[in-house]
């Protein structure tokens, strides 16, 4: 696709420009945090939360990006209109904003951050078949981190126990997207997703405790309420999730993602579930786009985030 504008330290430039130093810890280390949005039609969905979300991570990792909310909300919003002109070739946009803390040595910790936003193609080929026929999941033996050792409601870079979720799960099935199970055993949330179950019509989801606030979480369960779905946050475990009659995964990039099989186990009658299907019927007609046609129409766009 054509080149992007992104935004780097102050000023804005061609994406393929952006060059990251190799002293920054955000690239040796880890030491980063991110948000991101997406948009629907062009027009970004709760940047707002998002934005907030971001700014209480770099508080909870002690990172002062020069910034305030109001400022990177607006560079959020300025990012999608400068990138406007190119969305027709990909759809929609995948809007990434993050700030490590600087380029600095092993102990530095007073180096001044660097700042980074840019729009990115939403990975529409990474799951838009599965609207139709439903994903597979794997449980991977990779668990995910407790509180006691690094807060899972921080959405920071340092992702590998998510990247090993996703390895460990591809080996079982290559197409499977892998869910996490905490320390003690009960579900906690994918490589980038939060999950869902729905037993005699209650939709039910791990507790906040062990899994990222998702915005997408959030608004799924204020759909479902709208929508007259009880919703539970409840410690779930795998019999749950075998023995339920639908299962989906939640995110950004593409709101509902209904799950079919699960360790190798048939979901209900292996197909999308009826309260899956209403949620997404009923989110499309919120944002005004049919998401499953948008992600088949754009499923060979090419995919960098």
């Amino acid at each position: 696709m054509s080149d992007t504008f992104a935004y780097y330290n102050g000023q804005w430039m061609a994406r393929s420009e952006v060059s990251v130093n190799l002293g920054d810890r955000g690239f040796y280390l880890g030491d980063a945090v991110f948000d991101l949005f997406r948009t629907f039609g062009g027009r970004p969905y709760r940047l707002c939360d998002h934005v907030e979300r971001f700014f209480r991570s770099l508080k909870y990792v002690r990172i002062d990006p020069g910034l305030t909310a109001s400022e990177v909300e607006a560079i959020g919003t300025e990012c999608v209109r400068r990138n406007e002109d190119l969305r027709g070739e990909v759809g929609d946009w995948s809007v990434w904003f993050g700030a490590t803390r600087g380029i600095g040595g092993w102990r530095t910790l007073d180096a001044r951050p660097t700042v980074i936003v840019f729009c990115a193609q939403v990975p529409f080929g990474s799951f838009a078949r599965f609207y139709d026929s439903g994903a597979h999941l794997v449980t991977p033996r990779t668990r995910n981190h407790p509180p006691e050792t690094l807060e899972p409601k921080l959405k920071h870079t340092s992702r590998m126990h998510l990247n090993l979720a996703d390895v460990e799960a591809r080996d079982v099935d290559v197409d499977a997207w892998p869910v996490m199970l905490d320390t003690a055993g009960n579900l906690s949330e994918g490589s980038g997703s939060n999950v869902f179950l729905v037993s005699g019509g209650t939709l039910r989801t791990p507790p906040g405790r062990n899994v990222l606030h998702g915005v997408t979480r959030a608004a799924v369960m204020e759909l479902a309420s709208q929508l007259g779905v009880t919703v539970v946050e409840e410690d779930l475990q795998p019999y749950d999730l075998y023995t339920a009659d639908e299962v989906f995964l939640s995110s950004t990039p593409f709101f509902v993602l209904p799950i079919t099989r699960t360790d190798g186990r048939t979901v209900g009658d292996g197909r999308p579930g009826a309260v899956t299907s209403q949620l997404l019927a009923a989110f499309g007609e919120q944002v005004g786009v049919d998401l499953p046609e948008q992600a088949l129409r754009y499923a060979d766009a090419e995919s960098t985030i």
